[in-house]
């Protein structure tokens, strides 16, 4: 037999819970998450108060509920400080995408192998993956800012197939083909991988032309931070010599909204992860 050592408690009047005065802020951007995840499927889990009734974990959560006007669940700890609450949340971690990929890879989705398989043989990230496969949109949401409940990629509904996975690696491979050509060592932001894709993309674009011109423009290359300046910068480098077979890459940057796929609106909501740990899968 369990033994019982608490009891939750059920109150509406939201007076009598007190914030410990050396806590950190409640960011509104964190209450407005959990308020649209609680509204999606609340799931119950108790704020720890004292004996004083001051929140030592889940001010958050108390907000968010006082917020959608709705009883608070909490468990009284007596004798907890400031202390514990610093001690409770050191250590506290979200789940990142990696997390999720594997989570849903073990219970068998398909989609989740596949991406997990992805980022193994590119040596991508999970983020890079997605942008590079167009998908990465329905990951986040369409309006990301305004939807704030769970992703199609939390919730393991994913479309990802075989043919996702080549047309990254394509992306991968062409990458780094560029990146050689240019003998550049630096680090490799999304931007530049966005714009190879853009470029790879474009009607009539000879990527054998651009390696030859990138051997050539090594000292001039600058990788750009704007999606917008990479894709000058990259068509700088192809139509060097061009005469009138040239191609411009930025036109990209004023169809957008049109029937070009808006790539600058690209966004991930997850850091990029160490694609190193997939061996513990």
């Amino acid at each position: 037999m369990a033994k019982i050592i608490g009891n939750i408690y059920e109150e509406s009047d939201y007076s009598v819970f007190k914030r410990l005065p050396d806590n950190r802020d409640v960011l509104s951007d964190r209450v407005n998450k959990l308020i649209a995840s609680m509204t999606e499927r609340y799931i119950c889990n108790p704020i720890i108060v004292n004996e004083h009734m001051e929140v030592i974990d889940g001010q958050g959560r108390f907000e968010a509920r006082k917020e959608m006007n709705v009883p608070i669940h909490y468990i009284i700890v007596p004798g907890a400080n400031s202390d514990d609450c610093r001690r409770m949340n050191k250590y506290n971690t979200k789940w990142n995408s990696l997390d999720f990929a594997k989570s849903y890879a073990k219970k068998g989705i398909n989609a989740y192998v596949l991406i997990l398989k992805t980022c193994e043989l590119t040596h991508l990230s999970i983020s890079s993956v997605l942008r590079l496969s167009n998908h990465s949109g329905s990951a986040t949401g369409a309006n990301f800012s305004r939807d704030l409940s769970m992703s199609k990629f939390e919730k393991g509904l994913m479309d990802y197939t075989e043919k996702d996975v080549e047309a990254v690696q394509r992306i991968a491979k062409m990458s780094n083909e560029i990146l050689e050509a240019l003998a550049f060592t630096g680090r490799v932001n999304e931007s530049f991988r966005t714009a190879v894709k853009i470029i790879a993309e474009t009607d009539g674009y000879d990527h054998n032309r651009m390696l030859r011109n990138c051997k050539a423009s090594r000292s001039s290359y600058a990788q750009m931070s704007k999606l917008k300046d990479q894709l000058v910068e990259f068509e700088r480098i192809y139509n060097r010599r061009a005469g009138n077979h040239k191609l411009f890459f930025s036109d990209y940057m004023r169809n957008r909204g049109n029937a070009v796929r808006d790539y600058s609106k690209i966004y991930s909501p997850y850091d990029d992860t160490d694609v190193s740990t997939l061996k513990e899968a």
